[in-house]
């Protein structure tokens, strides 16, 4: 092997060598939600900026927050409202809303598997879906409720449409998402 390979090799060998090291020095977090987050604050900014009354949902005390963001639509015209919870069983439960939905943004929330069938949660029609990670997901469609007068931040946005989507999903039995669905879509009744 000529002395250019053999330096190369050694190269290679020592960077990696320092790349390991450094990866098992950094502790790895042994969670993965952010105990830090403060729902209600979250969903009390959210309410200012929305074009709809942010969805919100009463949990145990053994529930903790993942997190709870108002993504402003930047990238895509699409403002969303998501919170989602870790439950005491350590299922997942989160929301997801907007009034500019799209069947592409439906989508890629869900990412789904398999065909979608239709169910009546709470006297409201919705679509369930099965999501790549296992979840169940329940669309539903809602009309547009005016939420807060406009803001400049709302100006800046893409006018809501007539309708408002709501996506429940999680990790836990049918039965239980259902009776969860349930609360929140009576919010919009």
């Amino acid at each position: 092997m000529s002395q250019n390979a053999k330096a190369m090799t050694y190269s290679v060998l020592a960077t990696l060598a320092i790349v390991l090291g450094w990866m098992a020095l950094n502790p790895q977090a042994d969670n993965d939600y952010d105990s830090g987050v403060d729902v209600a604050i979250a969903e009390e900014q959210a309410s200012k900026v929305a074009a709809f009354s942010p969805a919100t949902i009463d949990v145990p005390d053994s529930w903790r927050p993942n997190y709870a963001r108002w993504d402003s639509g930047a990238k895509n015209d699409i403002p969303v409202w998501k919170v989602g919870y870790v439950t005491g069983e350590e299922d997942f439960f989160g929301i997801s809303q907007t009034a500019n939905a799209t069947p592409a943004w439906v989508e890629a929330q869900i990412e789904p598997t398999g065909e979608s069938t239709q169910r009546t949660v709470a006297g409201h029609s919705v679509t369930r879906w099965v999501g790549e990670d296992d979840h169940a997901y329940l669309v539903a469609e809602f009309d547009q409720q005016a939420n807060a007068p406009e803001t400049s931040q709302q100006a800046n946005t893409t006018e809501p449409s007539d309708t408002m989507t709501l996506i429940v999903s999680g990790s836990m039995d049918e039965d239980t998402l259902e009776q969860l669905a349930a609360e929140v879509f009576n919010q919009y009744q």
